[in-house]
């Protein structure tokens, strides 16, 4: 089943859809020739109905980031199981058409889909293909990428990715290990967090991450008053192991 939502009131950015309906396709389209996968989906996607997805919430604009920016929220875990991928990639671009040109700067809070294993995953190559045929402008436009609940997998994905990422990228990217660690991204006015709709299931998550590091930390200390028990080498020689923080997902 999709991630339910939370009951909190919507905010003025959250049900944005077809935003380019009221604009010239030839603008939007003007100078970005050179994108031509960019620009094939653009057109594909123009005129549809994407009501579906915009129920899910899987792609949504959310208000403003902590510089004022406009903020927005890919959630794959609550997409369906048969969702069309490449569908959600032509909403996502008509709802940041406007940051295709020079000067118009945003920033993204990407939920790492740990709470739904019945979602459509999204693959690296499909990452790596849609980052690909963004226009230049969109890609220098991104001031901050907030990837929320990292796990193994995105890490190493990281690194594959690495050499085709610009040192910029990586200025741009937090990880979040937890939710109230998004202040970076979001900024830490009172309600803010609150103020996004984040799915309940992801707070469910942070909860049990919590409660993983605090069984671990208290292994680690019992680890070492054992060890300590038995001589000092015990604990400084390595001779006991450390749980990992994070479950791999």
């Amino acid at each position: 089943m999709p991630v339910t939502w939370t009951d909190l009131p919507v905010t003025p950015f959250s049900h944005a859809l077809d935003l380019t309906a009221t604009r010239s396709l030839e603008d939007e389209l003007a100078g970005l020739e050179e994108y031509a996968s960019y620009c094939r989906a653009f057109r594909d996607g123009v005129g549809k109905d994407y009501s579906d997805l915009h129920q899910l919430g899987c792609v949504r604009r959310a208000g403003s980031d902590r510089q004022g920016n406009p903020l927005y929220i890919i959630a794959p875990g609550s997409l369906l199981a048969d969702s069309d991928l490449a569908r959600v990639r032509r909403y996502a671009l008509q709802l940041l058409a406007e940051h295709a040109r020079e000067g118009s700067p945003f920033s993204v809070l990407f939920l790492q889909n740990n709470v739904n294993p019945e979602a459509r995953q999204v693959g690296l190559y499909f990452v790596y293909e849609t980052y690909r045929m963004l226009p230049r402008a969109l890609k220098r436009n991104l001031r901050m990428l907030g990837v929320v609940h990292p796990t193994n997998f995105v890490r190493s994905a990281l690194l594959v990715l690495s050499p085709f990422l610009a040192d910029s990228f990586w200025d741009k990217l937090n990880l979040v290990e937890r939710l109230d660690f998004a202040d970076a991204i979001i900024g830490g006015d009172p309600g803010r967090l609150e103020s996004l709709e984040i799915p309940l299931a992801y707070f469910d998550w942070d909860r049990e991450l919590e409660q993983r590091a605090s069984e671990d930390a208290d292994a680690l200390r019992s680890g070492a008053m054992y060890h300590g028990g038995a001589g000092m080498g015990g604990v400084m020689g390595g001779a006991a192991s450390m749980p990992g923080s994070a479950p791999p997902r």
